[in-house]
């Protein structure tokens, strides 16, 4: 027989951004060596547009129904995002049948949505990942190691050789104690000298 081609669904109460996914799917009925009556039309479409529940955009789902002695066989095949998926069911029941299909459909449907969430998060395309790179800061190094001589200075030559700046630093050897000593630029303009004494380690 002829296939049924359903477009709207009037009797299918929804929310306004559903109603625009439910308005752009199809689903194409096609009855084989049975008629598919209004009954079992409008059943078909109620149980199709359950699966707008998992929020995906469907446009044509086929729908195939066929009876064979006495087997009742249900079939449908739509796309989701480039990929084909197909459910068969068989019993001595179309409506039945109808359910089992549905229900396998369904099941496709939420692992594939699952796994697409699970992996956007993770998954960048070679321009997405360009600009990243652009935009990410370059890792700033906590220790900079800097070689400079250290000069034997009294402590008013070394107060000449210590910049304006504030907490401006200068090292330098006392020529008296024959030691290092630091010399530090205060906020306030003041100069701070900094004699580092060696700790004795204890035992135990």
């Amino acid at each position: 027989s002829q296939p049924f081609i359903i477009e709207r669904f009037p009797r299918i109460r929804c929310d306004p951004a559903s109603a625009v996914r439910k308005a752009v799917m199809r689903v194409i009925i096609t009855g084989r060596h049975v008629k598919v009556t209004a009954a079992l039309r409008r059943y078909i479409e109620t149980r199709v547009t359950r699966l707008d529940r998992y929020g995906v955009m469907l446009r044509d789902v086929q729908v195939i129904v066929d009876v064979e002695k006495y087997r009742h066989i249900a079939e449908v095949i739509l796309t989701l995002n480039g990929a084909r998926i197909q459910g068969k069911a068989s019993t001595n029941e179309m409506y039945s049948s109808i359910d089992q299909v549905l229900e396998k459909i369904s099941t496709q449907v939420r692992k594939r949505k699952e796994r697409r969430i699970r992996h956007t998060p993770t998954t960048h395309s070679p321009r997405q990942a360009g600009r990243r790179e652009e935009t990410e800061p370059e890792p700033v190094a906590l220790l900079t190691t800097v070689r400079v001589p250290l000069h034997a200075l009294t402590v008013e030559d070394a107060i000449g050789h210590l910049s304006e700046q504030p907490s401006a630093v200068f090292v330098f050897v006392d020529p008296i104690s024959n030691r290092v000593r630091v010399m530090r630029r205060l906020d306030n303009g003041g100069i701070e000298l900094i004699d580092p004494q060696p700790v004795s380690q204890g035992k135990g």
